[in-house]
C-alpha cells in the first residue's frame, strides 16, 4: 500500500522542517553550527533479497549532519569575548563534565574563574610566578586580588658603551705640605704697630717766628720694605709754615709743610715712606712725631742735622730722640715665603713663590692656577675644654673677626656652624663627645684667628693647632695679674693657626725641593713624599669623571621604588703594561645616591661596618660582545633600603658576601640582594644607548585589564605597570567532528564516533588562532534556510497528496460491486 510510503515522506518532510526551523531559530546564536537533514530511500527486503524489480517503501533520515564551517567574526571590544579563527573548540568544564564549544562569551565568576554563560569554566594551561606555562589542563583563573609587591632580585642591562670614548682617568702623584710651620699655634698682637719716632712735648704758642728763624733737619728711613733714604727739610714761612704756631691747626699746617718736602724733596734726594704727624696729647701738651707708611716692620727712623732756635721748642733738638720705636707685625700663621719649581711634561720649569704669611687657602688657590697642579687646603685648631674658662658667662669669643657670646664650647660650636654658609664660609665646629674639646676647621684652608675679651679677670682659652707643637693661652688680665704663667694678655693679642695643603701633580708633572728647604709650609721631598694617585678619579657628583651613566627604578621587598644608578668609566690600556687590558670598563653602582659596596673588614671601626663604593669590572671581546669569562659577577649585597630622609623603612636588609650572600639570589628573596646581568651589553663605536633594560621587582598593583594573544596566552595588566602571564587557553579538535554529541547551549561532548580529542595551544597542529574582543556568529545562512523551508513544505504537501490519491484508489476498489 502506498500509505506507508507517503507517510514516511510526510515524516521526512516534517523532520526537515524541524531541522530547518531550528537553524532559523539559532541564526543569531553565537557559535551555533547549522544542521542538515540527510535522507535515504527504503526498500522491502526478505532473506533472499529484494527481487529483480523491487518497489521502494518510502524514505528515512539517515543523519542529521552538523556543518562546522567558520562563522563570521564580529568584534565586541569586550576583553573576554573570544572567537576561534580556524579549527578547534574551546574546552570548558561543567561540574566535572568536559564539554566543547565555539561560543566564546566568557566572563569572570566571583572567584576569578573564566566561565561562560552557563557557569562552565574555561580550560587551559596555567603559568607559574615567572610566567612559564605548564602542560597540565585545568581551570583558568584570573586573580582579582591586589598583586603583592616583589623586591628586585634581577636587573638585566642591555646597553652599548661607546668604544670611541676617551679614558678620563690619568695617573699622577700627590704630596702634602709637611713644613715645620704648619699648624703651629702663633700668638701675638691683634693689630700691627708702626715704626715711630716721637719728639718731646711742648705747649702752645711757640715762642718763635718761622718767617725769620727757619728750622732745618734730615729725616732718615732704613729697613723699610718701601722707600728708604734721607730727606732734608727746611721749615719756614717761604715753605708755607705759619710765622707763629699758636694753635693745633697751626701745628698741623707745620706738619703738612714737612710732609710736602718728604714726599717731594729737592733733587737729587728721593721721597721716603715717612709721614710727620701733629699730636694733641691733651692737657695743653702737644707733640710732633714721624711714622712709617708700612706697619709691622723692623724699620728705623732717625732725625739728624737739626738746626735753628725753634728745634728745641719742637722737641727735636740734639741731643734728643734720634732713634725710633720699631714697628711690630700683627700675629700671623708664621709661614715664610718659599719657592717651588714645577716641571711640566715638556721639561719647562715654572717657579712658584708663596707669599710671606699667606694662608693655606691663598697658596692653594695660586697653585691651582698652574697647569697640571691641583691643590686643596684644610686648617684645624682645637680649643681645649680643660683650658677654657668663662667664669660668669661674660667672655666675648672672636673667630676671624666675628664675635660670639656662647657660654660653653657647645654653644660656641652651634653659633659657628650657623654661619658656615654666610659670615664664616667653609668654617665649622664640632665638640668631642669624649674630651669636650672644640675643634674648629676651615675646609678651604683659611687661617683661624682667635681672640677674647671679658670684664672678668682670668677668663681663658687654650688653642692648639699642630698637636706636636705647644699650645698658646690667652688670658684676660684686668689688674689681677696672669694666673697662668705661660699665658699672654688677651687685651691686645690674638692666636692664629695656619693650615696644610694637599697637592696633586698631573701625569708627567713633577716638583723639586722648595727654597728654602728646611722651614715653612713646604718641607724637603723624600722617598715617601709622593704617592701615586688617580687624576679625575670617579666621583658620582662630577660629570667629568665618568663616560656614561644610566638609572633604573628598582623595588625593595615592600614595593617602594628606589633609583639604581650605574656609572661607566673606561679604563686605560698600555700594551707594555700586563696589568691593563683592552676593552676594559669599570661600572660603579649606587642606589638613591648611597654606596652599596660590602664593608672593608680591614679598616678600623666604625669604617669596617660602613658601605663602600660598589665597583665591577666589565670586559668585552674584540667584536664588541661581552666577555663573560673576564667580567665580574655583579651582586649588590649591601643595600639597606631607606626613605628620602635616610631612615630605614623596614624592608628586607642586605646579606653581604661575608655573611653568605651569593649568586643566584633565592626566590622568593630573603634579603635585599639582587644580581645585575650585563650579558647583553656591548661595546662598539656607536653612541651610548640603553636598548633593553629591565628588572623583576614591582610595587603593589591592582588588576587593570586582561588581554589574550592570538595563541591564547592570557596577559594580566596591573596598575603598577606590571603585566603577568596567567596561562594559555586550550583548544580541542576531533578526528570526526560529525561524531560529536550536541548537548545544548552551543556545546558538544565527546562520543565514541568523534574519537579522542586533540587538545593543545591555539595555532598548533590543526588548531586555529584566537581573536580576542570578538565572537563567532552562527554559520546559518538564513536565505538558504528559507528556501529549504519551502522545499520541505512542498515535499510535505506532495506526500500528503500521495495519501489522498491512494485513498481515492482504495475507495474505487471498495465501491466495485
Amino acid at each position: 500500500m502506498p500509505f506507508n510510503t507517503a507517510l514516511s515522506g510526510i515524516r521526512a518532510a516534517n523532520e526537515d522542517l524541524r531541522i530547518t526551523g531550528n537553524n532559523i531559530a539559532n541564526a543569531s546564536t553565537t557559535g551555533f553550527k547549522e544542521s542538515r537533514a540527510e535522507f535515504g530511500d527504503v526498500y522491502t527486503t526478505s532473506v533472499l533479497g529484494a527481487g529483480l524489480n523491487p518497489i521502494g517503501s518510502g524514505v528515512r533520515i539517515q543523519d542529521v549532519s552538523q556543518q562546522f564551517g567558520q562563522g563570521n567574526v564580529s568584534f565586541t571590544e569586550k576583553a573576554l569575548d573570544l572567537a576561534v579563527n580556524g579549527g578547534g573548540f574551546f574546552v570548558v568544564s561543567q561540574n566535572g563534565d568536559q564539554l566543547y564549544t565555539r561560543s566564546g562569551t566568557f566572563g569572570l565568576d566571583r572567584d576569578g574563574f573564566i566561565v561562560n554563560n552557563i557557569g562552565a569554566r574555561l580550560q587551559g594551561f596555567g603559568a607559574d610566578s615567572s610566567g612559564a606555562i605548564g602542560g597540565i589542563l585545568g581551570d583558568l583563573q584570573i586573580e582579582t586580588d591586589n598583586l603583592p609587591p616583589r623586591g628586585t632580585t634581577l636587573v638585566e642591562s642591555g646597553l652599548n658603551l661607546n668604544s670611541k670614548e676617551q679614558v678620563l682617568q690619568r695617573a699622577g702623584v700627590s704630596f702634602s705640605t709637611e713644613g715645620n710651620a704648619i699648624g703651629v699655634t702663633q700668638a701675638g698682637l691683634q693689630s700691627a704697630t708702626t715704626t715711630a719716632l716721637s719728639g718731646g712735648t711742648f705747649t702752645l704758642p711757640l715762642a718763635n717766628d718761622f718767617s725769620t728763624t727757619p728750622v732745618t733737619m734730615d729725616i732718615e728711613l732704613t729697613g723699610s720694605s718701601g722707600n728708604n733714604g734721607t730727606v732734608s727739610v727746611i721749615v719756614n714761612s717761604v715753605a708755607g709754615a705759619p710765622a707763629s704756631v699758636s694753635s693745633f691747626n697751626d701745628l698741623r699746617t707745620l706738619a703738612s709743610v714737612i710732609n710736602t718736602q718728604i714726599f717731594s724733596p729737592t733733587l737729587p734726594q728721593t721721597a721716603i715712606d715717612v709721614v710727620a704727624v701733629a699730636e694733641d696729647l691733651g692737657g695743653g701738651n702737644y707733640g710732633l712725631s714721624f711714622q712709617t707708611l708700612q706697619s709691622g716692620e723692623s724699620s728705623q727712623i732717625r732725625i739728624t742735622g737739626t738746626s735753628g732756635a725753634n728745634v728745641t721748642q719742637l722737641g727735636l733738638a740734639d741731643p734728643g730722640p734720634v732713634t725710633s720705636t720699631t714697628g711690630v707685625p700683627e700675629v700671623s700663621n708664621g709661614y715664610p715665603a718659599q719657592a717651588l719649581n714645577i716641571t711640566n711634561p715638556d721639561g719647562d720649569v715654572l717657579t712658584y713663590n708663596s707669599s710671606l704669611g699667606a694662608s693655606a687657602a691663598q697658596t692653594a688657590s695660586e697653585l691651582n692656577a698652574i697647569s697640571g697642579v691641583t691643590a686643596t687646603a684644610l686648617t684645624t685648631a682645637t680649643i681645649s675644654n680643660a683650658g677654657y674658662t668663662n667664669l660668669n658667662g661674660n667672655m666675648v669669643f672672636t673667630l676671624n673677626g666675628i664675635d660670639f657670646n656662647g657660654n660653653t664650647l657647645t654653644d660656641l660650636a652651634a653659633e659657628i656652624n650657623a654661619l658656615t654658609s654666610s659670615s664664616l664660609p667653609g668654617i665649622s665646629a664640632e665638640v668631642s663627645a669624649i674630651t669636650g674639646d672644640l675643634t674648629v676647621s676651615s675646609s678651604v684652608g683659611e687661617d683661624l684667628r682667635f681672640s677674647i675679651a671679658s670684664i672678668d679677670d682670668a677668663d681663658t682659652i687654650t688653642v692648639r693647632g699642630n698637636q706636636s707643637a705647644p699650645a698658646q693661652i690667652l688670658e684676660v688680665e684686668n689688674g689681677g695679674g696672669l694666673t697662668v704663667a705661660s699665658a699672654i694678655d688677651s687685651s691686645n693679642n690674638a692666636i692664629v693657626v695656619g693650615g696644610g695643603i694637599n697637592v696633586v701633580l698631573d701625569e708627567n708633572y713633577s716638583a723639586s725641593d722648595p727654597v728654602p728647604a728646611a722651614i715653612g709650609l713646604f718641607s724637603p721631598f723624600g722617598p715617601t713624599t709622593f704617592e701615586p694617585v688617580v687624576i679625575n678619579a670617579f666621583n658620582p657628583g662630577e660629570r667629568s669623571t665618568y663616560n656614561h651613566s644610566t638609572s633604573l627604578p628598582i623595588n625593595d621587598s615592600l614595593g617602594n621604588s628606589h633609583s639604581l644608578e650605574q656609572y661607566f668609566v673606561k679604563q686605560p690600556y698600555d700594551p707594555t703594561d700586563p696589568t691593563t687590558s683592552p676593552n676594559h670598563w669599570v661600572m660603579y653602582v649606587q642606589i638613591d645616591g648611597q654606596d652599596v659596596g660590602d664593608p672593608d673588614s680591614t679598616l678600623p671601626p666604625p669604617q669596617n661596618t660602613q658601605a663602600t663604593l660598589a665597583s665591577f669590572n666589565l670586559h668585552f671581546n674584540p667584536d664588541g660582545t661581552a666577555n663573560t669569562l673576564l667580567t665580574d659577577s655583579i651582586l649588590i649585597s649591601n643595600w639597606t633600603p631607606v626613605d628620602d630622609d635616610g631612615q630605614q623603612i623596614g624592608a628586607l636588609g642586605p646579606q653581604n658576601v661575608l655573611q653568605g650572600g651569593a649568586i643566584p639570589v633565592p626566590d622568593p628573596p630573603t634579603s635585599s640582594n639582587f644580581q645585575i646581568d650585563m650579558a647583553e651589553t656591548t661595546q662598539v663605536g656607536n653612541p651610548f644607548e640603553a636598548s633593553s633594560v629591565d628588572q623583576n621587582g614591582f610595587a603593589t598593583g591592582r588588576l587593570s585589564g586582561v588581554s589574550f594573544s592570538d595563541d591564547g596566552v592570557i596577559f594580566a595588566r596591573f596598575t603598577n605597570g606590571e603585566a603577568r602571564v596567567l596561562g594559555q587557553l586550550a583548544l580541542a579538535d576531533f578526528p570526526n567532528l560529525q561524531g560529536l554529541q550536541p548537548v545544548g547551549d552551543t556545546s558538544w561532548s565527546q562520543s565514541f564516533e568523534s574519537g579522542v580529542p586533540i587538545i593543545g595551544p591555539p595555532g598548533t597542529a590543526s588548531l586555529g588562532l584566537i581573536q580576542a574582543g570578538a565572537l563567532e556568529d552562527s554559520n546559518v545562512d538564513l536565505s538558504e534556510q528559507l528556501v529549504n523551508l519551502i522545499i520541505a513544505q512542498r515535499n510535505f504537501q506532495a506526500s500528503a497528496k500521495t495519501i489522498e490519491t491512494a485513498d481515492q484508489t482504495t475507495q474505487t476498489i471498495i465501491n466495485l460491486r
